[in-house]
């Protein structure tokens, strides 16, 4: 199977030898691919056992490194595991491009929470297939290989930065963020500044939506005000 050939060529870039192709098949699998092909199973319980563990893994690497900060070490966290963050390192390894979509699905393929969830379906692959070990080595690579955990640089989350941002222009105007629950049972949060909508932002929580809603309203608001 040609596609198989690709899995096992990713794999050896990540120099992961695979016991079984199956189980990464399975992570790269969305539930429209399934509807077509049932006796494929998808990734979504992958997603639940990923989720868990690079939140594991992330919190052990910042106790280990950065320990002397609580207040710093839970806020880079909460930037390490956002969905956007995830969403970016799934990109830029490429594994958005392995992913198996059922047909007239393909446009979702730039979805930030797709390409997330497929990061942390793909992370309990490694986990289930190779042990967590081989997991701590493939994210300490991958996902937060650029943080310098002895910095004493403050980690400020995007929605304490964009409410400074707002303050610096006006202190009376108030920012909203309005929190729906989508059908999946996730959700979806817009953020709203002076009737105009600034950030959308999606998360397993309304706290994690909040903060994506935040983030993509830094990345409009930068553009907005330099024009």
């Amino acid at each position: 199977m040609q596609s198989n050939k690709k899995i096992h060529e990713f794999l050896k870039k990540l120099d992961i030898k695979p016991n079984s192709i199956d189980i990464y098949v399975q992570s790269l699998t969305h539930k429209s691919y399934n509807f077509s092909n049932p006796s494929t199973p998808h990734y979504e319980m992958l997603e639940f056992l990923g989720d868990s563990a690079i939140h594991y893994a992330v919190t052990r690497a910042i106790y280990d490194n950065f320990y002397k900060n609580e207040g710093n070490s839970t806020q880079l966290r909460a930037v390490l595991t956002s969905t956007n963050y995830l969403a970016k390192v799934c990109q830029d390894l490429g594994l958005i491009d392995l992913v198996f979509l059922g047909k007239g699905a393909s446009e979702i393929r730039e979805n930030n929470k797709l390409k997330a969830d497929v990061f942390e379906a793909f992370s309990a692959a490694i986990l289930l297939d190779q042990g967590f070990d081989k997991l701590n080595e493939f994210l300490a690579k991958y996902l937060y290989n650029g943080v310098n955990f002895a910095c004493e640089k403050e980690y400020k989350d995007p929605k304490s930065i964009f409410q400074e941002k707002i303050q610096s222009f006006s202190s009376l105007s108030k920012i909203n963020y309005l929190p729906t629950r989508l059908a999946d049972g996730t959700f979806r949060v817009d953020l709203i500044w002076e009737e105009k909508k600034y950030g959308i932002g999606y998360g397993k929580s309304i706290k994690e939506a909040e903060f994506n809603a935040a983030t993509n309203a830094l990345n409009i608001f930068a553009v907005d005000t330099d024009q």
